[in-house]
């Protein structure tokens, strides 16, 4: 059987055994899973891909139904009701359809297309560009979400044909879709309602009477789905009759959800996308629904404890990760757990204008000299200063020259120092292009260092490095002993700092190579946080003490120029 997660806690009642067509039976486990991707540079391309997989060539579906790219809203219902129909899902823009998947439309040949949601969501101009594949058009569509989740339910699932449904709620994307995925492996019909109110509407409670629905899964906890409507359920199902699946997060839920769905599942491929991109989460959920097997989501960088020890437990054979590198990094690929980007220990803490350090005075442990030539009695965090020592090495060995660290730990009284002697002499706009705030430094953790060339005729400060022979081996062999250098040129709009070719930070090189070989820029792109917020939204700190009052939800913060 499939080691999935125990998902006892977080249910009350099992699901009934999968329907015969889903052809789940129990087998004995297996382990160390293979690794593919179905790839796209955009959740366009990854859309297309997927459907190629699903339909490969000499099979067509029954119908294509075309959902929006770029809104989740009215799309949540429309996994299970395709894969029902068998149907291919396909993402279209709001005003029209992107080439690849006009090659895919026509290498399908559907002979229905439906459009799903309204005008506002999918144009007109879409449904003419799709009239050129079929003549058959249709727009499902209501009024709002849940009435268009309600059609889309009503056109693909048979009257008293349907024992068992899901409901999600649609305000909160990110529950529908594991769940659209399980009702579509189970080919079962998955409601989009409003979980936020005390009660379903009447014609909601008519459709699960119609469908002859006996037995019903809730998906989330009651923030999501209401006790009201779990309450009402059971008084028109019985007893009985309600399951609740949750989890902590959109990642844990996704495990129960699968837990709950496959009971029994013979060994074989699991799929994985991203759990914070609604389009390539949609395409894998019909994807694993029309293959009927599990969907999990992940971090995009790394997966979470509670995905990866069912991803190489013994069910799982084949992993399958649904988008390119911009959904899923190569981390990813190689199942990497997550380290912590918010705990200031952690080697992937991301510090920056939004991120404080956590105390803002932290001072990390195993502070050391690092044995290379010219330390300049700086310290490093010990990992960090391990890994300078080899790259110095190297880097000499090498012929590229010798290197000294400018700088290395600041405290946090040290970098408050350099933030305000920087004000005072040129004012706060450009202390802020160039220098941290005290408490948001990446010097403060331990692991960033300033590094200089050393006997160089042209050069003798680490500002002019990026012009040396030093340098240029700095930018292309850094990764390879776990830094990454931090403020490229051409990326300040990003990281809200000056370009620094001096300044690297140690991240460990697992992450330091997904990183280069991925071709990122900057730490915050590679970890899909935002960019740096205007200067005027960082929160101020005072000339005096380091206080300690939690950052604004826009706040937390950066690097800095070496000041001497």
């Amino acid at each position: 059987m499939i080691a999935l997660l125990a998902a006892s806690a977080a249910v009350a009642h099992a699901v009934p055994t999968p329907p015969p067509h889903s052809g789940l039976a129990a087998v004995r486990g297996v382990a160390a899973p293979t690794v593919a991707r179905i790839s796209g540079a955009d959740p366009y391309a990854a859309s297309a891909a997927a459907s190629r997989a699903a339909f490969p060539t000499g099979t067509h579906p029954d119908v294509v139904y075309l959902v929006s790219g770029v809104s989740p809203w009215e799309s949540l219902s429309a996994t299970a009701a395709a894969v029902a129909e068998h149907g291919a899902v396909l993402l279209a823009g709001p005003d029209g359809i992107p080439a690849g998947i006009d090659t895919e439309l026509n290498r399908l040949a559907p002979p229905a297309v439906v459009l799903v949601g309204s005008t506002t969501t999918l144009s007109d101009t879409v449904a003419a560009q799709a009239a050129s594949y079929t003549t058959a058009v249709t727009r499902v569509a209501g009024s709002d979400r849940y009435q268009t989740a309600q059609a889309l339910v009503q056109r693909a699932f048979a009257a008293g044909g349907e024992s068992h449904a899901w409901l999600v709620t649609g305000r909160r994307w990110t529950d529908g879709l594991a769940a659209g995925a399980a009702a579509g492996a189970r080919r079962e019909p998955l409601l989009t309602v409003d979980g936020a109110a005390r009660s379903l509407p009447a014609a909601t409670v008519d459709l699960v009477r119609e469908l002859g629905v006996t037995t019903l899964t809730l998906v989330g906890d009651t923030t999501s789905v209401s006790p009201g409507i779990q309450a009402q359920l059971e008084g028109v199902l019985g007893a009985g009759s309600i399951t609740r699946v949750a989890g902590a997060d959109r990642y844990a839920l996704a495990t129960h959800v699968n837990a709950l769905a496959f009971p029994e599942l013979a060994a074989g491929t699991s799929y994985l996308a991203n759990g914070r991109d609604f389009g390539t989460g949609l395409v894998a959920a019909f994807l694993a629904g029309t293959k009927a097997r599990p969907l999990f989501v992940t971090q995009p960088f790394c997966v979470p404890t509670s995905v990866r020890p069912v991803l190489v437990g013994s069910g799982t054979t084949r992993v399958v990760l649904v988008g390119g590198e911009g959904a899923l990094r190569s981390l990813v690929g190689q199942l990497a757990a997550c380290g912590s980007t918010t705990t200031a220990s952690s080697a992937w803490v991301l510090v920056n204008k939004h991120n404080a350090l956590r105390p803002r005075s932290h001072v990390p442990s195993g502070l050391v000299v690092p044995r290379v030539t010219y330390p300049n009695g700086q310290r490093l965090r010990s990992d960090a200063a391990a890994a300078v020592a080899k790259m110095f090495s190297t880097a000499r060995a090498q012929g590229a020259g010798s290197m000294a660290i400018a700088s290395g730990y600041r405290s946090y009284t040290a970098q408050h120092s350099v933030y305000f002697h920087r004000v005072s002499t040129d004012g706060r706009a450009y202390a802020d292009r160039w220098i941290a705030r005290p408490g948001y430094s990446e010097h403060q953790s331990g692991l960033a260092l300033d590094i200089a060339p050393v006997r160089n005729r042209s050069c003798s400060t680490h500002t002019c490095i990026g012009s040396t022979p030093q340098g240029a081996w700095l930018r292309r062999h850094a990764w390879r002993f776990g830094f990454v250098l931090r403020y490229e040129s051409g990326h300040t709009g990003v990281t809200g700092y000056e370009s620094e070719p001096w300044h690297f930070r140690y991240v460990g090189v697992p992450l330091s190579t997904a990183y280069h070989r991925g071709g990122w820029h900057t730490l915050e792109q590679f970890l899909d946080e935002p960019p740096h917020p205007p200067t005027e939204s960082v929160e101020g700190v005072q000339r005096g003490g380091t206080s300690e009052r939690p950052p604004s939800r826009l706040v937390r913060g950066g690097a800095h120029r070496f000041v001497p």
